[in-house]
């Protein structure tokens, strides 16, 4: 964690100032979320993944609490116990967030605390809304100078729908999806050998009347259960279930198995599909040959294709968006878009990013699913990146008791600059600056 003097705090307050500015004028409102929360509401989110990385520690009272790793989750809690199930909600934030890292880590070198700065848009399902935050994060840069910036743009929807044409388990699914960025690298050896010892892989065959056949065997063996009471307890937790919804959602949950060949087709299809990355059309066309080539409709690539094309008609140039199906970032809560943003061509660090997550709100435990997508400047780097455009001017006008004749008269030439809007001060270290004149101040 670092200090940051004056200078710095000038130019990141300026940066602040200029994008809310032009967040305001799109009708985005500020909103602030505690610096501290349970840390339960960022576990939910991350599905673990940010576990290791927050400073986390039980308060006097017995919670579990932790120091702000980011501001989604909070920001839509405070929507969901607001009520936005009906209409728009359009909030923007600022602040510091806290993310502890090792050494040896991949962000090792950065620091554990950075100011954010973003936006939520909260409740409409339109693809043209994806283009809004597309457009947003990259106006926001441009109005900070940075007119090279270009924008990396993924879609987990394009996948786990690719991904649901495949007789696949729930597991299944979820293993493909994690080692995207293992597959996106061409090392499908690899993961293939850890689908081998996971038993996604087998040299039995497995097929539909087998599975259909040991589905049968376990509704019976389950009923006799139920019925004679081996040994077995099915609790007090049952509810208003019947017994044959009891019967039926047991052997669904105990028949789930995978046909390797089905598993084998989806890995090649993703192998291929992940490392699709170029301009919007060149990729989308690829991507749709592949899943057309996999028996799978082209459907959500067209969707894709809709929403780059709103984030075009916003403003975004094509040439400064990269369609790359290999993002990996967040797959723990995006359901849809997502992306990254840069400064330019060279793909140094990442200036932020964000997507679409219209699930969060159950992962959170609220009881209905709220359509939401944002995105967070990491304000620190941005600042970092343009120091010299962002750099306050050296406005000070210091007034010299020597020049005016005394202290007295330096301060009202002071006051008369300050009323006029301009910054000024007194040198006191000017000789005049000591005694009765001093005094008489």
């Amino acid at each position: 964690m670092q200090d940051a003097g004056p200078g710095e705090l000038a130019a990141r307050d300026k940066a602040i100032s200029t994008l809310r500015g032009i967040f305001g004028l799109r009708g985005y409102d500020r909103a602030e979320t505690p610096v501290l929360e349970q840390t339960e509401l960022y576990l939910r989110k991350s599905g673990g993944g940010l576990s290791s990385r927050l400073y986390d520690f039980s308060e006097p009272g017995g919670y579990e609490v932790s120091l702000r790793p980011e501001f989604t989750s909070a920001i839509l809690r405070l929507a969901a116990d607001r009520g936005v199930d009906n209409g728009t909600l359009r909030l923007m934030y600022d602040g510091p967030v806290f993310r502890y890292a090792n050494q040896d880590d991949e962000d090792g070198s950065k620091t554990r605390q950075f100011t954010q700065l973003g936006a939520e848009l909260i409740g409409p399902r339109p693809p043209s809304a994806d283009g809004e935050i597309i457009a947003m994060a990259m106006e926001g840069l441009l109005g900070l100078g940075i007119s090279g910036a270009r924008v990396i743009v993924g879609h987990v929807g394009v996948v786990v729908a690719a991904l649901s044409e495949f007789n696949l388990s729930e597991r299944a699914r979820l293993f493909l999806v994690s080692n995207i960025g293992e597959l996106k690298l061409g090392q499908v050896e690899s993961v293939t050998e850890k689908a081998a010892t996971l038993g996604f892989i087998t040299d039995i065959v497995v097929d539909d009347a087998q599975v259909a056949a040991d589905r049968d065997r376990l509704a019976v063996t389950i009923e006799r259960v139920m019925a004679e009471g081996i040994g077995v307890s099915l609790g007090q937790n049952t509810g208003s279930r019947s017994p044959e919804e009891i019967v039926a959602r047991l052997v669904r949950k105990m028949s789930e198995a995978d046909n390797p060949e089905d598993f084998k087709r989806a890995l090649g299809m993703l192998s291929r599909l992940s490392q699709v990355r170029g301009q919007v059309d060149d990729a989308l066309e690829t991507a749709g040959k592949i899943l057309a080539s996999a028996g799978i409709s082209s459907e959500p690539v067209s969707d894709f294709r809709e929403l780059l094309a709103a984030a075009e008609a916003e403003g975004v140039s094509g040439d400064r968006i990269t369609v790359d199906f290999g993002i990996v970032r967040g797959l723990a809560y995006y359901t849809g878009m997502l992306f990254d943003i840069y400064a330019d061509d060279s793909n140094g660090d990442t200036l932020g990013g964000g997507g679409r997550y219209d699930g969060l709100t159950r992962v959170l435990g609220y009881d209905r699913d709220v359509p939401a997508l944002g995105f967070a400047y990491n304000l620190d780097a941005i600042v970092e990146s343009r120091s010299r455009e962002l750099d306050p001017s050296p406005d000070l006008t210091v007034v010299s008791p020597v020049e005016t004749g005394s202290v007295d008269s330096a301060i009202q030439q002071a006051r008369q600059l300050r009323a006029s809007g301009k910054r000024a001060a007194i040198d006191f270290e000017s000789p005049s600056s000591q005694g009765e004149g001093q005094g008489e101040r």
